[in-house]
């Protein structure tokens, strides 16, 4: 009996494997492709590591941070997400849901904090330029998990 190569994808996706993920994303349709993008989110978040996220990002990157939403410059916007990470040390991220609709993409998740077991919802908004074949970053919203 063989298993679907995208179920195997959508199970490492799932249950959080240690994905190695290059700066960009093609932005083709195919499972493997958008699997990569999710990836390059969660590995991101997983090691607390701003500018990979944001590598490639939008030139306006909206990031909302426990209700306090603000507009950046894509430099700014490794900053404030450094900043974030500092703050709140990188313990694991887990993607919860994950969808392509057009030009956009959205990656749903947990973070939990390392120092207090806190953890966070996550969600992160990708659009693929007209044109372009890469993913570019353009929303980031962090949120308090309910206790």
């Amino acid at each position: 009996m063989s298993v679907p190569k995208s179920l195997v994808v959508l199970l490492v996706i799932g249950i959080g494997g240690d994905p190695s993920v290059g700066r960009g994303q093609p932005a083709d349709s195919t499972i493997e492709d958008t699997s990569a993008v999710a990836r390059r989110v969660a590995t991101a978040f997983a090691e607390g590591n701003a500018r990979r996220l944001l590598t490639p990002s939008a030139d306006r990157v909206e990031i909302s941070l426990f209700g306090n939403r603000t507009f950046y410059s894509s430099s700014q916007a490794v900053y404030v997400l450094r900043e974030f990470f500092r703050r709140h040390p990188s313990g694991r991220f887990a993607v919860g849901d994950v969808m392509e609709a057009g030009t956009s993409f959205f990656v749903r998740g947990e973070y939990e904090e390392a120092r207090m077991a806190r953890r966070h919802h996550v969600y992160v908004r990708l659009d693929q330029p007209q044109g372009k074949d890469l993913w570019n970053l353009h929303e980031v919203r962090i949120e308090h998990a309910a206790k």
